[in-house]
C-alpha cells in the first residue's frame, strides 16, 4: 500500500490539472531480452493527440524515466496538448550499442501499433532526449524511416547531445557503451555517432546546449548542427549561456518552452488527422 500511495497522489494531481497518466505500460513484445516499461502522460479527453517519445539521460548506464525533471517535461508537454511516452531502456552492459536503440524502436513500434487505443496519433510522433537520451533520439531522428513498422519521427528535441563519439576515444563511459575501443573498431564508433547518420531525409531538429558544459563539450552541438545544415535539414540550436551539463538538464527555462513550441508547430494540434 505504501508503494502505491505516491502513484495514487500523482494520478490525483494530474487528474486535477486536466491530465492523465497511464503508468507502467509494457511496450516491448513477448520474448524481448528484458521487459521494459513506459509511462504515458496525456491531456484528458479523447484526442487523438500528437505524441513525443521521452528518453532520459544518464550516460547509457543510469537514469530513470520517472526522474523528476523528466516527468516535469512530460507534464509540460501534456499541458501543451501533446502526449508524452516516457520510456525505460536497457542500461549498462545489457544496453550496449545498439541494444538501447533497439529498445526505443520497439517503443516507436508500440506507438504505431497501440497508440490509437490510448488516444494517440502515431502519424504525428516526435522525440525528446537529454545527454545519452539525446544521443539515442538523434540516432532515431537521423534515419526516421529506417523501421517501416515504427512510428516515423517528425521532429526531434535533443539537449546536451553526444553527437560524435569519435571525439572521445579515451572516455571510459563511451568505451563501455560501445564495448570496444575506437582503434579496434572505428566503423562501430562511426555508426554510433549521429553526425554520420544525418541525411536529407532526417527529421527537423531543435538542439539546446549549455555553453559551460565541460562534460559534453559545445563542439558536439555545433557538429550536429553543421551536419544537419549540410544535409539541408531544418535545425535550430539554442545556447544556455550560463549552464553546464547538469544545470541545462534540470533548468532549461525559456529554451525548454521554445522546444515545446517547436514540437507544437511540427506535430500540430490535438484532434487533427
Amino acid at each position: 500500500m505504501k508503494r502505491l500511495l505516491p502513484l495514487f497522489l500523482v494520478l490525483v494531481a494530474m487528474s486535477a490539472s486536466g491530465q492523465r497518466l497511464d503508468a507502467d505500460i509494457t511496450y516491448t513484445p513477448a520474448g524481448w531480452p528484458e521487459p521494459l516499461l513506459a509511462d504515458l502522460y496525456r491531456p484528458s479527453g479523447a484526442g487523438p493527440y500528437p505524441v513525443v517519445l521521452m528518453v532520459h539521460g544518464g550516460g547509457w548506464r543510469s537514469g530513470d524515466r520517472k526522474d523528476h525533471h523528466v516527468a516535469s517535461l512530460c507534464r509540460k508537454l501534456a499541458d501543451a496538448g501533446i502526449a508524452c511516452l516516457s520510456v525505460s531502456y536497457r542500461l549498462g552492459v545489457a544496453g550496449r550499442y545498439p541494444a538501447s536503440g533497439d529498445d526505443l524502436r520497439q517503443a516507436l513500434r508500440w506507438i504505431r501499433r497501440a497508440g490509437a487505443d490510448h488516444g494517440l496519433d502515431a502519424t504525428r510522433t516526435g522525440a525528446w532526449g537529454y545527454s545519452a537520451g539525446a544521443h539515442l533520439v538523434a540516432l532515431l531522428g537521423a534515419e526516421p524511416g529506417a523501421d517501416p513498422e515504427a512510428a516515423r519521427l517528425r521532429a526531434v528535441v535533443a539537449g546536451g547531445t553526444p553527437a560524435d563519439l569519435r571525439l572521445w576515444p579515451d572516455s571510459d563511459m563511451v568505451n563501455a557503451y560501445l564495448g570496444v575501443s575506437r582503434a579496434a573498431d572505428p566503423a562501430r564508433w562511426a555508426r554510433a555517432s549521429p553526425v554520420t547518420r544525418v541525411n536529407a531525409g532526417s527529421a527537423p531538429f531543435f538542439l539546446y546546449h549549455g555553453r559551460l558544459d565541460n562534460l559534453v563539450e559545445p563542439e558536439q552541438a555545433e557538429r550536429l548542427r553543421d551536419a544537419l545544415q549540410a544535409a539541408g535539414v531544418a535545425v535550430t540550436l539554442r545556447w544556455l549561456p550560463y549552464s553546464g551539463h547538469i544545470s541545462a538538464a534540470l533548468f532549461p527555462g525559456q529554451v525548454g518552452d521554445e522546444a515545446v513550441r517547436f514540437l507544437q508547430k511540427a506535430l500540430g494540434p490535438a484532434g487533427r488527422h
